[in-house]
């Protein structure tokens, strides 16, 4: 097994050098197929990406953006001046990286080469849970939403802002965890209204935060989807 390891850390590093040129070796991808395929189907989400982001693909080097979906098995690169943030669902470990080096998805923790963490954070089930709804684009391009609840009562609604205003404050101010709460819990109580309010205060506070444009983006496919598939009342 370590040396089979051993030769995933040297082909990665290989095939991403010579896939950002353009030219990779068919031996070389049908052996990074094989090794994820049998990796376990773990989801872990990419809070942060900046600077130059990859993942070795079946289909070539295709850069990671915000709010993308990872399994165990993955393997990405970081450049030098690039910054990677990633919460896992299975036991609520978020990690902070730097480029420049690799990096290996794993089942409760990333497998770093040449890589320095900045920071492990645990947090709480309750807001992993909440934040692992957050709508994904799929390979079609098509918005991917949970479903959403019953219209929400005052006390559900107060007992959303209690626990962001608390994230809020116990979080660094370039961390938007409290943020993608605040607007997965609302758009899954069906408020609308209050999704609506939460994406112009986002815009107003992060107004240069590539970050917080794409979750803006996501969510306001994911509204207008909600509206135009709604049911009239009777």
């Amino acid at each position: 097994m370590t040396g089979m390891r051993n030769y995933y850390g040297w082909m990665f590093s290989s095939v991403h050098k010579v896939g950002l040129a353009g030219k990779v070796s068919a031996f070389a991808w049908m052996s990074i197929v094989s090794l994820t395929v049998c990796a376990a189907d773990v989801d872990v989400l990419v809070t942060l990406s900046a600077g130059e982001v990859t993942r070795a693909t079946p289909t070539g080097i295709q850069p990671v953006q915000g709010f993308a979906r990872l399994k165990s098995g993955d393997l990405l690169a970081i450049g030098q001046g690039g910054r990677l943030r990633l919460i896992y669902f299975a036991n609520g470990r978020q990690e902070t990286w730097s480029g420049a080096g690799q990096l290996e998805i794993g089942e409760t923790a990333s497998k770093p080469k040449g890589l320095s963490e900045l920071r492990s954070d645990q947090l709480p089930v309750s807001v992993v849970k909440q934040i692992g709804k957050t709508p994904v684009v799929d390979a079609q391009g098509r918005i991917a939403t949970n479903r959403q609840r019953s219209l929400p009562t005052p006390d559900a609604l107060a007992k959303i802002d209690k626990t962001y205003r608390d994230l809020r404050t116990a979080s660094a101010r370039d961390d938007l965890n409290p943020e993608m709460y605040l607007l997965s819990a609302l758009f899954e109580a069906r408020a609308l209204e209050r999704v609506d309010q939460a994406l112009g205060e986002l815009r107003t506070k992060y107004p240069g935060d590539p970050q917080a444009k794409l979750l803006v983006s996501l969510y306001q496919r994911a509204v207008r989807n909600a509206r135009d598939t709604a049911v009239p009342t009777q």
